[in-house]
């Protein structure tokens, strides 16, 4: 039986995250903080597309599919100098638990918008006097913080959150180290708050076709990890990380 599991993906863009994500089971909740026109991995294969509708907390449309609903909400600020998305996106989730049993899996997409929401309501909200930009930086890292890595460890369902990737210079060797983009230390810490750690990019194939494949396994450039024995490398699909845990592996 496969278990709920917690899954952090990062890719450069274009890598596949997204198409990825939504692969997991449904009914599916979508929290997309990235821009309009991006979404469409969700809307592929759909038998039905509903419109954008207005909610209390932002946009949000359902999209059928033959697992299920996916149902899109949309965190966007129209007006960066009167931001309310992290607003709404913090009372939505101060809800989730009234109907946390409905879903099946909660997909965060990307880190990089919302943290880019988070600082904009540091910034012109929660302390629009501070002196030092920093503050506003320090402040979205606390919110990614309390939401990616206590709020959502504690989910009983399928949680995927997508990320870029980050390169950053090791001091003490010099070498260029790569993880999830994310504010300050949490890039380096974020893959402890997740039991699936996956790197997603695309290689070329022998007629030149152009080849999703994630990696699964940590090789000293790429953090990556898994505990359900996902193959490395994989192919990027929902169904793909089990192979080896169903022909009797258990996880590390």
């Amino acid at each position: 039986m496969r278990q709920d599991i917690h899954v952090l993906a990062y890719s450069d863009t274009g890598g596949g995250k997204s198409t990825f994500a939504a692969t997991f089971p449904k009914p599916m909740l979508v929290l997309f903080f990235d821009p309009l026109g991006k979404d469409q991995p969700y809307l592929a294969d759909a038998s039905e597309v509903g419109e954008l509708v207005d909610t209390p907390f932002g946009m949000m449309r359902d999209v059928k599919h033959a697992g299920g609903i996916t149902r899109l909400e949309y965190y966007h600020d129209h007006d960066p100098y009167n931001p309310s998305a992290y607003s709404f996106f913090l009372q939505r989730m101060g809800l989730f638990d009234q109907e946390k049993d409905y879903w099946r899996t909660v997909v965060l997409d990307s880190i990089t918008f919302m943290e880019l929401t988070a600082r904009k309501y540091h910034q012109y909200a929660l302390n629009p006097t501070a002196k030092d930009g920093r503050q506003w930086y320090a402040g979205s890292k606390e919110l990614l913080e309390e939401m990616l890595m206590m709020r959502f460890a504690g989910l009983k369902l399928n949680v995927v959150t997508l990320a870029h990737v980050d390169e950053s210079k090791d001091e003490l060797h010099g070498e260029i180290v790569r993880n999830p983009a994310a504010p300050g230390k949490l890039s380096k810490r974020l893959g402890a708050a997740y039991g699936e750690h996956y790197r997603l990019y695309t290689v070329r194939g022998d007629m030149g076709e152009i080849k999703y494949v994630m990696q699964t396994t940590n090789d000293g450039l790429y953090a990556a990890q898994t505990q359900i024995k996902a193959p490395n490398p994989c192919y990027p699909h929902y169904d793909s990380i089990w192979e080896n845990y169903e022909k009797g592996g258990t996880p590390g």
